[in-house]
């Protein structure tokens, strides 16, 4: 076995000489440019997103100030961006201290902004004041638009300096009304490699912002995304607010309980709003906010809520004698047993918070607790004594979690003891590493003894840990805690890793900082992935959270010719490598096409997507869609984006012409009794229409293409979805009509079909002394090639598992291995078709 380097860190020597002349010190715009993820935490496409929420943020607060109830984003074509909304404007008076306007010094000033003296803002998202202007540092340019004091003021920047003096001028037709600004900028592709944006992450955050302010309309616009479903032009509007916020979460999730119990109160110049309704799964699905902003790591809100939620239910059930007086029954229950099953969202809006750091992840303010815990407990106490068979149905759902809180902790327990009586804490079969440091240590997760005894021989035993498991896990998503502990491949993967699970998971005892699941590149190891996948996610989420959780990348064949040899990971990368060594002097041209000319890379490049186009094409067959309507699809601008809305019934007059007031009317809501979860926007942009009681199901709208009806499950068809993808790639190929085929001087074959060219390549390929074999398993890997390929840190490729969007996440595990079969059904058959490399 060749010679290993050690896992430590490499050092590097700096010069003997270092003085006052070596420190830089950066002004202004320069710093941010410099060191970009100090403040927007990355370049990738979140920060790109990251702007967006910076200028939307400044909005929100006006909104919340109350003076804004319009907020209007566009992403425009060329990924430029412009957010309007209809507050009262930046001030552009001239700013004593700067001598500049109000406007300049706050689009070029770090930490300058109206959030801090306490006049401008009383509550506000933004505490740093370092937004707009980091915005304006790292974007090309910049166009700000204010509309205030009857004049419309104009100034432009380019890379956080600004370009020439303000203009004023006097507002005409061409202007929106009233008072407000306008912010369009484009991203700096100096700064973002990639300047490209997520509409499903993007829509999700502006919905969760009109939930989370009641009565603000959020429109939404993307030119960017020009065949996104459902659609690229939203709008949202919540009257019912947080209520509407936890119907719309729970509407999957088969509530035990009817009325949502909603809560909303100033205490203090602490506002506070908060709904809850329970649901018959397993989780504790808590969202909170401050000041809109999403606090990931709770704070001193949530801790005031959970306090009053254990407290007001221990005493409604003892009141009520819902626990029982058996030998065997609840004493009183635990916070974990109260919040089992709860859906919440809890919006605080404070004055002066108190984040930890720019990330804003918890909240630290002390008073807030206190008033978070009176409207809490008062309103918990109305609730239940005004709807008892609610409380009854909560109460039973958390004396269930206290029963089976206690049969876990047996479990829990006995695998403790069984430990102690094997003579030690850690399982027989885990193969540990002699590294003591968990943040140079990491334990492969391996499915299977054979692959696992190859693991155990190929590693790196200083700090390499190797855990085989047998057989499939157990699905968690479907087992309550005390199976799912006494299950022994669990119960050795939770003692291996020595942090505890759910409330009792403890980051320093982490025995390993890179957790990597290893399994055979089949349909069983995938099926592993998934279940060890939704163990992880369900009850050791800080794994995920914290990025310790990969998926190793064993490579799919070993390609050999001669003497030389390489192992290939994907079918790309095979294409790849049979064209630089099968197809030599092959060259294709076309007639019809004197640019099209692919040689040897080329050919390779070309040939996995050609492949997929030709798999799809055959899977839309399948599904009896016409070829000339999959060519309007894949080609026609027309076809690119088609709204499936359900064509909506004429809205009786009154709210028609509500709701098609003029672009910054006032959108908020005189009457108090209107229906909690509506959405009063313009009927042509309704984004979704949330119904309390029976909705009314419209269909989806179809198109005629030739004859053909398009259905909306058709457009969307993963294999439709590919064909379009794919079709830029090799356009120029399909649309080439017949191809030539030469070899050397020699032409081998005219009249090619674009579909008939991997065949043709193939049959006029030399292969001989070549071989190509399938990888499958690991076990088929000796220990030396399971290191070389993936195990080695200097060679192997590995995939990092986020849950960037948990909420998503959570359907995508339900979907997949919950109790529900119609929805797995449903996405079993939109993407069975799709399977590739399936063992039967």
């Amino acid at each position: 076995m060749a010679k290993r380097k050690s896992a430590g860190a490499d050092v590097t020597g700096g010069s003997a000489e270092y003085g006052a002349d070596d420190i830089t010190v950066m002004e202004g715009m320069e710093a941010v440019r410099k060191r970009p993820g100090m403040y927007i935490g990355t370049t990738g496409v979140e920060g790109v997103f990251h702007l967006i929420r910076e200028i939307v943020d400044n909005s929100v607060d006006e909104a919340m100030a109350g003076f804004a109830s319009r907020i209007d984003i566009t992403i425009h074509k060329d990924g430029s961006v412009t957010v309007v909304d209809d507050g009262r404007g930046i001030p552009v008076d001239k700013h004593k201290k700067t001598g500049m306007s109000a406007l300049e010094t706050v689009m070029t000033t770090l930490h300058a902004g109206g959030k801090f003296g306490g006049k401008g803002y009383q509550v506000s998202g933004g505490l740093h004041g370092v937004g707009a202007s980091v915005v304006n540092a790292l974007s090309e340019w910049t166009e700000v638009e204010v509309r205030r004091d009857g004049k419309v003021s104009t100034q432009k920047y380019a890379r956080g300096k600004s370009i020439g003096g303000m203009d004023v001028r006097k507002p005409d037709e061409t202007d929106l009304p009233g008072t407000g600004t306008s912010v369009h900028w484009m991203p700096d592709a100096e700064i973002f490699p990639e300047i490209s944006y997520e509409w499903e992450a993007i829509s999700a955050r502006f919905k969760e912002m009109a939930y989370l302010n009641q009565g603000l309309t959020i429109h939404l616009r993307s030119e960017w995304h020009d065949n996104v479903w459902p659609f690229n032009d939203v709008t949202y509007m919540f009257d019912g607010g947080v209520q509407s916020f936890v119907r719309s979460l729970n509407r999957r999730r088969n509530a035990v309980h009817q009325n949502v119990m909603y809560a909303q109160e100033t205490i203090d110049d602490v506002v506070v709003e908060v709904a809850m309704q329970y649901n018959e799964s397993f989780i504790d699905n808590t969202l909170s906010f401050a000041n809109v902003i999403r606090t990931g790591d709770g704070g001193s809100h949530v801790t005031g809520f959970r306090s009053a939620l254990t407290r007001v239910l221990n005493d409604f059930a003892k009141k009520n004698n819902l626990l029982g007086t058996g030998k065997d029954d609840i004493k009183s229950l635990s916070g974990e047993d109260t919040r089992e099953g709860l859906m919440c969202v809890i919006s605080v809006k404070v004055k002066d918070p108190q984040f930890e750091g720019q990330t804003k992840g918890r909240l630290g303010n002390p008073e807030v607790k206190g008033a978070v815990e009176q409207v809490v407990g008062r309103t918990l106490v109305e609730f239940l004594e005004d709807n008892p068979g609610d409380g009854a149905a909560i109460i039973n759902k958390s004396t269930t979690a206290a029963r089976a809180r206690a049969a876990a902790k047996k479990a829990r327990d006995l695998v403790i003891r069984k430990n102690a009586m094997d003579g030690g804490s850690l399982p027989g079969k885990l193969a540990d590493c002699t590294e003591k440091d968990p943040e140079s240590s990491e334990i492969y997760i391996v499915e299977g003894e054979s692959a696992g005894g190859s693991a155990k021989q190929g590693r790196e035993r200083q700090f390499q840990a190797i855990l085989p498991l047998r057989g499939k896990i157990l699905n968690v998503e479907k087992a309550r805690p005390e199976r799912m502990l006494a299950h022994e491949e669990i119960a050795a993967l939770i003692t291996a890793l020595g942090a505890g699970l759910g409330e009792d998971y403890d980051e320093e005892k982490l025995r390993y900082h890179r957790v990597i699941i290893m399994t055979d590149a089949d349909v069983d190891g995938a099926h592993i992935r998934t279940l060890l996948l939704t163990f992880f996610f369900r009850n050791m989420p800080q794994i995920i959270g914290n990025g310790h959780l990969y998926i190793a990348q064993p490579p799919l064949y070993k390609a050999s010719r001669g003497r030389s040899s390489r192992w290939l990971y994907s079918d790309a990368e095979l294409d790849e490598w049979t064209a630089n060594r099968l197809y030599g002097t092959i060259k294709i041209t076309s007639a019809n096409n004197a640019d099209l000319e692919l040689k040897s890379t080329k050919i390779g490049k070309v040939l996995t997507p050609l492949r997929d186009y030709i798999d799809s094409l055959e899977v839309a067959r399948v599904l009896n869609v016409p070829d000339n309507v999959i060519e309007k699809l894949v080609n026609d601008p027309e076809y690119a984006s088609l709204d499936f809305r359900p064509e909506r019934p004429a809205e009786p007059e009154a709210p028609v012409e509500t709701a098609q007031a003029s672009l910054f009317d006032d959108a908020s809501s005189d009457d108090s009794d209107a229906d909690d979860s509506s959405e009063a926007v313009d009927p042509t942009q309704v984004a979704e229409v949330e119904e309390e009681d029976e909705p009314e199901i419209l269909p989806d709208r179809t198109f005629d293409i030739d004859g053909y009806t398009l259905t909306k499950d058709i457009f969307n068809n993963p294999a439709i979805q590919r064909l379009r993808t794919i079709y830029p790639v090799i356009q120029q190929v399909v649309e080439a009509g017949t191809l030539t085929v030469e070899k050397g001087d020699a032409i081998v074959a005219t009249d090619v079909a674009w579909n008939d060219l991997p065949a043709t390549l193939d049959n006029n390929s030399d292969r001989s002394g070549v071989n190509v074999q399938r990888y499958k398993g690991l076990g088929e890997m000796n220990p030396d090639q399971l290191w070389e390929t993936t195990m080695d840190p200097n060679e192997r490729v590995m995939l990092r598992v986020t849950a960037d969007d948990a909420m998503a996440a959570d359907d995508m595990f339900r979907t997949l291995m919950g109790d529900e079969v119609e929805p797995r059904r449903n996405f079993i058959r939109a993407n069975a078709l799709e399977v590739k490399n399936l063992d039967v």
